[in-house]
């Protein structure tokens, strides 16, 4: 039950707190999208299926509200929980064989990677919108891409828990293992 409500419930919260509570507290160039975040956290934990999904549902929705394109963050959203999902995804069997730093570091580069190239898909469309090249966008970017993959490695643990439920213990295998039953 858990694992087919709570993924779509954190995509609609971080909706709205992207679209009903960070512009009206924050005014600056640095907001990262917490939609985003969320919809690569799920494709990373639930695979490249469920990024799609989620990234459909959040980046649709998002279109609607805030007035894009529409199309424009679905598509975006779409694409990178498609490849997070690809790159970072490991079933439960194998991310408990793993150590945790190896997880930690191939999650920490899919995120930059993909909050990059989202970032710099943004500034493509800004570009071909207002023809202005100026070198505080790229500091911009560096600095949202940054802030978003910490952001991403703060909730991962969260999210984890509250889709995946209880995480099961490091457990070494050995290739010497006795198959009593079938």
């Amino acid at each position: 039950m858990r694992r087919r409500f709570m993924p779509a419930a954190l995509v609609l919260a971080a909706l709205m707190i992207d679209t009903a509570v960070v512009p009206f507290v924050l005014a600056n160039p640095f907001i990262v999208s917490l939609t985003l975040v969320t919809v690569l956290e799920l494709a990373i934990y639930l695979g490249r299926m469920h990024g799609m999904l989620y990234g459909t549902l959040g980046g649709l929705l998002l279109d609607i509200l805030v007035g894009y394109p529409l199309g424009f963050n679905t598509f975006r959203f779409i694409i990178l929980g498609f490849l997070a999902g690809t790159v970072a995804y490991e079933p439960v069997e194998e991310r408990t064989r793993k150590a945790a730093s190896r997880l930690y570091l191939r999650r920490a580069l899919t995120l930059f990677a993909a909050v990059l190239a989202s970032e710099i898909v943004v500034y493509a469309y800004q570009y071909f919108n207002t023809a202005l090249l100026n070198g505080v966008y790229f500091r911009n970017i560096g600095i949202r891409t940054a802030l978003s993959t910490a952001l991403g490695m703060l909730l991962g643990p969260i999210d984890a828990r509250l889709i995946l439920g209880k995480p099961k213990p490091y457990q070494r295998t050995s290739a010497k293992r006795e198959v009593k039953s079938f």
